[in-house]
């Protein structure tokens, strides 16, 4: 059977694409959504021509929007040679099929878009496996007339033609994959176990970067353990693996700092499942850092994002220092007014510097009980 990878890992850089968005209750949220989508459109390096903005009062079951807002789409599509439209809303497996057989184009949703940026992203063994796992659990119930077309091949109503025996075939073999791929997950659970106890061996507090894809964690981590070896990139969802420095904290303190895979608003519970190997670094860990960026999403859609990942991995117990990064790009009255909003706050930038040596003594004091007066 082919890779999975080989069926949904494509370049779709340059390929012309429009976005369709949905209008929420707020102007601001409506916003916020068309530009992640837009974002993340952009990281696979499309082409967008237009975000389309619409109000779905009452779903439609077979292709989600009406028939009059299809034929909208369907007119710019042809006038604008479109090769792919980009849906905000996760689509059934029925609506998905019908919207791109009546607009005769390619049709995603967002799960889908993210699934593309992972597999262009994920470059260790451990990466490959959780993203082939969170590709094949969204690709199994689509197999019916998606990309493969299986469903044509043959039978008809109250037959069992050779496209259905052969639909039979991939959703079997499909379904053994994951069995073996949930088997090496639970490989790669136990292979940072030994880790995480040869850590406790040394006697090193840890203490895990959460936050945001985008927000700078990778960045962060590299300056505050004195090290340039990990990716930097202004792309969402640039780090998928977890990686672990040790980080000098001053007065002979040291601690181990881990990366996490980033987050994302409503980031669907599945694809949270296929890196739970990765976000278990947060559930071992003595302190979390709450990564924010500053200068994009709204603070308020990054921290309840955080705290919703916060809650199903069960750790709201654990001691959290709240970071908000990137403070270089803001004017003096716009860092006060942030920090008069957030007063228990750690302000620093990642890219020059500023402020690290007043997070590494918040850190010292949670960890070691150190007051730094």
């Amino acid at each position: 059977m082919k890779k999975i990878k080989e069926v949904v890992r494509q370049d779709l850089a340059g390929r012309r694409a429009i976005i369709v968005a949905l209008k929420k209750t707020t102007v601001k949220e409506t916003e916020e959504n068309a530009r992640e989508l837009y974002l993340l459109a952009k990281t696979l390096r499309l082409k967008i021509i237009k975000t389309f903005l619409i109000r779905v009062n009452e779903v439609h079951p077979g292709t989600y929007i009406g028939s009059g807002k299809i034929e909208e789409l369907k007119k710019f599509i042809s006038k604008e040679k479109i090769f792919i439209s980009i849906f905000e809303p996760d689509l059934s497996p029925v609506q998905q099929r019908n919207l791109e057989e009546s607009l005769k184009i390619r049709v995603i949703d967002r799960t889908a878009l993210i699934l593309h940026i992972f597999a262009q992203h994920a470059k260790t063994h451990e990466g490959k496996i959780q993203v082939e796992l969170a590709q094949l659990n969204y690709l199994l119930p689509r197999l019916t007339g998606h990309g493969v077309f299986l469903s044509r091949l043959g039978g008809g109503l109250g037959t069992r033609g050779p496209g259905e025996m052969k639909l039979e075939l991939y959703r079997r073999r499909i379904r053994e994959r994951i069995h073996k791929l949930n088997q090496k997950i639970k490989d790669i659970e136990k292979h940072r176990e030994l880790l995480r106890n040869a850590r406790k061996k040394k006697n090193l507090p840890v203490v895990s970067l959460l936050g945001y894809t985008n927000v700078g964690k990778s960045t962060l981590l590299n300056k505050l353990s004195e090290k340039k070896d990990l990716l930097v990139a202004d792309k969402l969802f640039s780090t998928l693996d977890p990686a672990t420095r040790s980080v000098y904290l001053g007065d002979n303190c040291f601690c181990l700092l881990t990366d996490t895979v980033g987050l994302l608003y409503n980031l669907p519970h599945h694809l949270i499942a296929a890196f739970k190997a990765t976000l278990e670094e947060v559930i071992f860990s003595d302190a979390l850092l709450l990564i924010y960026d500053v200068s994009t999403i709204s603070i308020e859609r990054q921290k309840e994002t955080a705290f919703q990942v916060i809650k199903l991995l069960g750790v709201e117990e654990k001691p959290c220092i709240e970071v908000f990064n990137k403070i270089d790009l803001l004017s003096p009255e716009e860092k006060n007014i942030l920090k008069g909003n957030f007063p228990e706050g750690i302000f620093v930038s990642a890219l020059t510097g500023e402020g690290l040596q007043g997070l590494k003594t918040r850190i010292k004091e949670i960890l070691y009980g150190i007051k730094v007066t």
